[in-house]
């Protein structure tokens, strides 16, 4: 991050990065998308799971977009955004889950602002964590940025601030009040504050904030979709979601990558902890198996 990004993140939350993206990537991530809801699958996937859907679901490592392949890998280390994550995050962050937002007029979403105050999350209505103990915190000190989950919105197509998209409050990852609880919700766009920020962005930009700053998409009235991958980031020994990755399950991976897939310690991806991980993920292999193996023997039955 160069001197103008530090103090724009650091006064209002969020800085926009442009061309993140290749238009080659922004092609690839949509087309994966879209061969996977024409396959009927949900319209919110990813990996942001506080619950377990159905009795199969594997407990600690839940499904992700990571299992699309292609550019969602590489996403986990996207040389365009990684030296920004190391500047906020500092080094050996862990991406801590992952999810993609499609809103349309069909599903036109409303502005639910939370997060916000350097203390924390919003309070206990926040849906950044109700039950939160500090860790979607902000702060600056002795030359060094601390946050406890920082996230990349990457859009793949362009959105205006006309017809909907990213918004925040800037400079409420400082605060020492809550959101008036008034302020929290708008249904239509002639309702947003006035001091809520609505962030231009085009395909293949990034916005990275930090949940610490009270965020949330304004109401979309405008034709087309906008469609954001969200891939977010703790410092190693923070944890936001309740499950983890296998990174057994997303075929080749580089070394870097799958130290960012590390489950949370204060260790990090070091060599006392990772023999720990590997028996886990060993274990749930063995598990898939043993089950494969009593639902062909039922079939026989």
């Amino acid at each position: 991050m160069n001197d103008e990004e530090k103090y724009l993140f650091d006064l209002r939350g969020y800085i926009v990065v442009k061309n993140a993206l290749s238009a080659e990537q922004v092609e690839d991530l949509s087309a994966r998308l879209e061969a996977r809801r024409k396959a009927g699958e949900r319209r919110h996937f990813g990996s942001d799971r506080t619950g377990l859907r159905a009795d199969s679901e594997v407990a600690w490592s839940a499904p992700s977009l990571l299992e699309w392949g292609g550019t969602y890998i590489d996403l986990i280390d996207l040389p365009t955004i990684a030296p920004y994550l190391e500047t906020l995050l500092g080094a050996g962050y862990r991406l801590d889950h992952d999810y993609i937002n499609v809103v349309n007029e069909e599903h036109p979403s409303r502005l639910y602002l939370h997060g916000g105050g350097h203390q924390g999350a919003g309070g206990p209505r926040d849906i950044v964590g109700p039950s939160d103990g500090g860790q979607c915190y902000y702060r600056y000190n002795n030359g060094k940025f601390f946050n406890g989950l920082i996230t990349a919105a990457f859009e793949l197509s362009d959105v205006t601030p006309s017809i909907g998209g990213f918004a925040c409050v800037p400079g409420s990852h400082k605060v020492n009040f809550p959101l008036p609880p008034e302020r929290r919700v708008s249904m239509k766009q002639a309702d947003v504050p006035p001091f809520v920020d609505r962030v231009n962005a085009e395909a293949g930009d990034a916005i990275i904030f930090t949940e610490a700053c009270a965020h949330g998409t304004v109401p979309w009235e405008g034709g087309g979709e906008r469609r954001t991958v969200f891939y977010k980031y703790c410092p190693h020994a923070v944890a936001w979601g309740p499950c983890y990755y296998n990174a057994d399950h997303y075929g080749d991976l580089t070394e870097n990558q799958r130290a960012i897939l590390t489950p949370p310690s204060a260790y990090g991806p070091h060599s006392h902890t990772a023999p720990i991980w590997q028996r886990a993920q060993a274990d749930q292999a063995e598990l898939a198996r043993l089950r494969k193996e009593v639902a062909e023997l039922r079939e026989r039955v």
